[in-house]
């Protein structure tokens, strides 16, 4: 069983999530971007990161905006989605990666946590671990096991 921290815009918010991740065990850390200089310190051995729209001038970390990786079985498409206009809907997104085999879709931008399925793929945005909306610091943990997706936010 896999056990996913996903997370996304935390804005320089580096010592929380030092701790969160000291304080748990995850086999994996999905990064959906917005200050990928925040994980610099962060010693994971399964790190997926893309690129969000605080880091286009980044070059010397992640040069891109989106990755595909499979965890488990499952195919699942990481990106920040500010390239596909994910503040007005998920058409963008769907239009994307519809057709190619994916499980489940991991972004951010928006600030809001969300988990909708649409054709029978996941689309999971963890929030904002900073700048938050709401109240508070948000973040997604994704169980995967025999092909099966368990999101907990």
């Amino acid at each position: 069983m896999a056990k996913v921290l996903v997370i996304s815009d935390t804005h320089g918010n580096k010592e929380q999530l030092k701790t969160l991740i000291s304080e748990n065990e995850f086999t994996h850390i999905i990064f959906c971007g917005d200050m990928i200089k925040d994980l610099d310190e962060i010693n994971h051995p399964n790190i997926i990161k893309v690129k969000g729209n605080w880091d286009e001038w980044v070059i010397d970390r992640v040069n891109t905006f989106e990755e595909e990786v499979v965890i488990e079985g499952v195919k699942i498409f990481v990106t920040h989605g500010h390239k596909y206009d994910v503040k007005r809907g998920l058409g963008g997104l769907i239009r994307r990666i519809e057709g190619k085999g994916f499980k489940l879709v991991c972004y951010g931008h928006t600030h809001v946590q969300d988990w909708e399925v649409v054709n029978d793929i996941g689309y999971l945005n963890p929030g904002a671990f900073s700048y938050f909306k709401g109240g508070k610091h948000t973040f997604a943990v994704v169980e995967i096991e025999d092909g099966k997706i368990i999101v907990n936010m």
